[in-house]
């Protein structure tokens, strides 16, 4: 009986190593992945060079990832998703649940969602670096235009909201709501694109915020 408990602990400690070592395997072969993607880019970028810094047979790193676009979305689909996440938030759900869509509460509410995503986005710089200049080719090529289109959909579900609520007595068009949408898309790229240092990121952002919300107040004639 001893000996069978004592062969149980060995197999189990056996097993443990090699899930330990599995998952420092799967985690070098990320990080020599990113660093081939941000020299070369998706399309550049070789298996065989990621598989080489990383120490790691061919063999062995497909047995963690299937080809170049898993390796890709598995360094930027948490991005993706955060991303996707707050600009759900410009949704007519969110605003109604606050008494008047430009109360102080809400502009409180986005002020702070804007800040903790531009942290997000400085402590993930390399992720949201890669989705916006080396992506080309692979299954997130088109996330600036993706997330645009999104933040876009809801801008204009809030704004058909806002004037069956009687919020705001203007319509806006369509390619007016897409105009100030993506200005608000693109401002959030070009911190990754100029690489903007985080104090300067947020006092563009702060910027962009006071612009934005004055020119959606004034086209939509919201009653505040």
């Amino acid at each position: 009986m001893l000996s069978f408990f004592l062969d149980f602990f060995w197999i189990l400690g056996q097993t443990k190593s090699m899930a330990d070592s599995s998952i420092e395997t799967k985690k070098t072969l990320l990080e020599s992945a990113k660093k081939e993607f941000l020299q070369k880019g998706f399309a550049g970028a070789s298996l065989r060079t990621i598989a080489a810094n990383a120490g790691v047979t061919t063999g062995a790193m497909y047995r963690h990832f299937k080809d170049k676009d898993a390796f890709f979305c598995a360094l930027v689909d948490d991005a993706v998703e955060a991303t996707k996440k707050v600009v759900m938030f410009a949704d007519s759900k969110t605003h109604a649940g606050f008494d008047s869509p430009h109360m102080q509460k809400h502009i409180d509410f986005e002020t702070k969602m804007t800040f903790d995503f531009l942290d997000y986005m400085f402590e993930n710089f390399d992720a949201f670096t890669l989705l916006l200049t080396k992506a080309g080719g692979s299954a997130h090529e088109r996330f600036q235009e993706t997330i645009c289109e999104l933040y876009t959909k809801n801008c204009e579900d809030t704004f058909k909201w806002m004037r069956k609520q009687g919020f705001a007595a203007k319509k806006v068009s369509s390619m007016t709501v897409h105009f100030m949408a993506s200005t608000v898309i693109n401002a959030f790229c070009d911190i990754i694109l100029h690489k903007m240092t985080k104090k300067q990121a947020a006092a563009y952002i702060s910027d962009v915020m006071e612009f934005t919300r004055a020119g959606w107040l004034a086209l939509s004639q919201c009653k505040i």
